[in-house]
């Protein structure tokens, strides 16, 4: 685990960027890549490519096997700086509603009041006016 960290602490100082790796993992637990069959030698040439070929990069993370294996920064970003998504949010979301669907948690063609009755109003217009 330390030799992977050094690795990373080492390409990220070499491409200029900022890293916080932390001594508790956060919401999903951390890991090497090998551990979790991704090649740490193919990481560090994706961020260097990245690094070169994209103006705009603020961050990179590489979940496999719902272990983080890589997790970087590019100045002036950071770990614990708050990040506007914009329209990212959009794939997060659709993502979601993709694997429920899927799950079998819900239907496309569910009516959303079906979820929030509470929120209702006395008189609904058609309920197809309401579906997902």
């Amino acid at each position: 685990m330390h030799g992977v960290r050094f690795l990373l602490m080492f390409a990220m100082g070499v491409l200029g960027m900022t890293t916080t790796l932390r001594a508790e993992p956060a919401t999903l637990p951390r890991s090497t890549p090998e551990s979790q069959g991704v090649s740490s030698v193919q990481v560090r040439k994706f961020i260097e490519a990245a690094d070169k070929r994209v103006t705009t990069m603020h961050s990179f993370m590489l979940v496999r096997n719902g272990h983080v294996v890589a997790e970087c920064w590019w100045k002036p970003e950071a770990l614990d700086k708050p990040h506007v998504l914009w329209s990212l949010s959009k794939s997060f979301t659709s993502t979601a509603v993709g694997l429920a669907v899927a799950e079998g948690k819900f239907s496309i063609d569910d009516p959303v009041l079906k979820f929030f009755p509470e929120d209702a109003p006395a008189s609904p217009h058609d309920s197809s006016e309401f579906n997902m």
